[in-house]
């Protein structure tokens, strides 16, 4: 009887125990958004667990449309910044890279575009760490919680200056999916105007497919 009580007894802590590990701020992202259309001059990209709709003027990089400078800039943007590997790493290992092809890109600065990040965190995306992560990486920024058609989802908009004086704009969406963390992140050194519209109706037409 005694061991019977033992056992059940380890069980209860050994519940507790992985309670108390667990993420506090999980979320799931609505599967009912309604579909996207895709206005004139855009276009659907389906991509691994989700779908966004982007300009026509957002293309994937290539070495048959950009130079090998370009190219290296794209991999090593956080070079730039001043930033550890680590954070560097954020946009050189991007699932997906996308560069406004109205903007020049300047060797050393980092092209005005998107990148999508995707992660994967073991018992759950914790929104709120997530946010705190993002945040730590700027010495100013400005949150907002924006509704968009998947749920209310973090805005964090920032302003710093490269190495070289130059001012970036910075604008990051974080959409938290159970265990996913889709990290959709604009930049700029052409003004906040240059991605801030395009930005906002990215992030709207986001959706999960996954």
């Amino acid at each position: 009887m005694w061991r019977d009580r033992a056992t059940g007894l380890l069980a209860v802590l050994s519940l507790v125990i992985l309670v108390g590990c667990a993420p506090k701020n999980v979320q799931a992202l609505k599967r009912d958004a309604p579909a996207i259309e895709v206005p004139q001059g855009w276009t659907l990209r389906e991509e691994t667990g989700y779908s966004i709709v982007v300009p026509n003027d957002y293309r994937v990089p290539s070495g048959a449309t950009m130079g090998a400078s370009d190219l290296q800039n794209l991999g090593s943007a956080g070079a730039s910044y001043g930033l550890s590997p680590g954070q560097e790493s954020n946009n050189a290992n991007a699932q997906l890279t996308l560069v406004d092809r109205n903007f020049r890109i300047i060797p050393g600065e980092p092209a005005t575009g998107m990148t999508m990040n995707i992660h994967t965190r073991g018992g759950g995306a914790d929104s709120e760490a997530e946010l705190a992560r993002v945040k730590d990486a700027f010495m100013k920024e400005e949150v907002n919680m924006v509704e968009l058609p998947v749920g209310t989802i973090p805005e964090v908009k920032a302003r710093f200056k490269l190495i070289s004086g130059d001012e970036v704009w910075v604008i990051v969406y974080l959409f938290c999916d159970k265990d996913k963390v889709y990290e959709m992140r604009f930049e700029t050194t052409n003004g906040a105007d240059a991605i801030k519209e395009k930005a906002a109706w990215i992030a709207s037409s986001f959706r999960v497919t996954g």
